[in-house]
């Protein structure tokens, strides 16, 4: 008895479609994520006028701040930015609410800090404005709802 013969192009092809190499099948499609991502961001405009008592924030200044740090509850936080607006006195002439040093920015970096803000994320950016009458601190705290 004999086995049955069948042509070699007959035979490659019914192996190649039994064994199919790794990278030959299809790729399911990604499934879109239901949570949405986006950018939340809290803020609060602080003015000059009672924020600081020498280089340290008052009473109603951390009030204001941790005001501020409750209403981004809930966030990851990917930036807190400090961005004194108006006319301040940086040039240190004068220690009088206009004045901005680098230790009343320090210690609402601090207060910020003690409250769970990551040090790395707290940026300085100044708009400094002779044309505004009054000068003030905005604080505002971005980030994306935290995923628990």
């Amino acid at each position: 008895m004999h086995a049955p013969r069948f042509p070699l192009a007959a035979l490659c092809l019914a192996a190649g479609a039994a064994m199919s190499a790794p990278g030959d099948q299809p790729v399911p499609p990604l499934v879109p994520s239901t949570q949405k991502s986006e950018v939340k961001a809290q803020t609060a405009s602080l003015p000059a006028r009672g924020l600081f008592e020498g280089d340290r924030l008052s009473a109603s200044g951390r009030q204001q701040l941790a005001e501020l740090v409750l209403d981004a509850l809930g966030l990851q936080v990917e930036v807190a930015l400090l961005v004194p607006t108006g006319p301040w006195k940086i040039d240190g002439s004068n220690r009088d609410e206009r004045a901005l040093t680098p230790g009343r920015l320090d210690s609402v970096k601090r207060f910020l800090a003690e409250r769970g803000v990551d040090p790395r994320h707290i940026f300085v950016e100044s708009r400094i404005d002779q044309k505004l009458a009054e000068p003030r601190l905005d604080v505002q705290i971005m980030g994306r709802p935290a995923s628990d």
